[in-house]
């Protein structure tokens, strides 16, 4: 037998119905499916991967360029014994003394990338340009330098030779020189040279000054090469 329901029981029975189906969401987050222990939703598509779609382009950070490492320098050669007193600077004079004149004007390029041999330029107008800063021997045999040897090749004007080069013939063929053998320290500023005997092979090279010519030479040995040299530094100052 069916017994009529009255409209009070009637709303009782479709309150919790209708209070399940307002508590579902209309769109499923992310976060509910989180909540729920779904994983996330993959990512939306707006149908720029699609065929006939462009893609979204991408920016990217273009690499800013690297700031030179070109450091070029001027200014006059100092000589100074090794015990830092300063002897004088090298002359604008016919075989570079270091008194008796005024200093030499000079200019290096140099690189904090490239640790190699370089020129130093002669810029004073008493010789003709370019002009260089270099080493130069009377004599094949006198162009070899080392240890036990008392051969010595003087600092003088020289033509411009590659880096590593050995000596090449200048003048009416009897003089050797090499310009690119100078290194310097670019926090002291101080210079040492590397020169290149005619086998190619490096021997320690030693800067001296003769005290009674007062000028300057390289060589291997500073007790066989002359009893008159004094060993010393160079430096490039303002």
């Amino acid at each position: 037998m069916l017994f009529p329901l009255s409209l009070h029981t009637l709303c009782l029975f479709l309150v919790p119905f209708t209070v399940l189906v307002n508590a579902s969401p209309t769109t499923d987050t992310n976060g509910y499916r989180l909540a729920r222990g779904l994983p996330p939703l993959p990512p939306r598509d707006f149908g720029r991967n699609k065929p006939g779609y462009e893609p979204t382009p991408v920016l990217r950070a273009r690499a800013s360029p690297s700031p030179s490492s070109v450091a070029r320098f001027s200014g006059r050669l100092q000589v100074r014994f090794n015990n830092g007193s300063t002897i004088g600077y090298v002359q604008d004079q016919s075989g570079l003394p270091v008194s008796g004149g005024s200093d030499l004007q000079i200019s290096i390029t140099t690189s904090s990338t490239r640790k190699e041999q370089l020129n130093i330029v002669a810029t004073t107008t008493n010789f003709p340009s370019p002009s260089f800063v270099g080493a130069s021997s009377q004599g094949s045999g006198n162009a070899t330098i080392g240890t036990d040897s008392s051969n010595f090749v003087h600092v003088s004007i020289v033509q411009k030779t590659d880096v590593l080069s050995k000596p090449i013939k200048s003048g009416n063929g009897n003089t050797s020189v090499e310009s690119a053998i100078w290194i310097v320290d670019l926090s002291t500023k101080e210079l040492t040279a590397q020169y290149v005997n005619p086998d190619g092979s490096l021997p320690t090279t030693f800067i001296v000054y003769d005290n009674a010519t007062t000028n300057l030479y390289l060589t291997g040995d500073t007790i066989a090469s002359n009893a008159s040299v004094t060993p010393v530094k160079l430096f490039l100052v303002n």
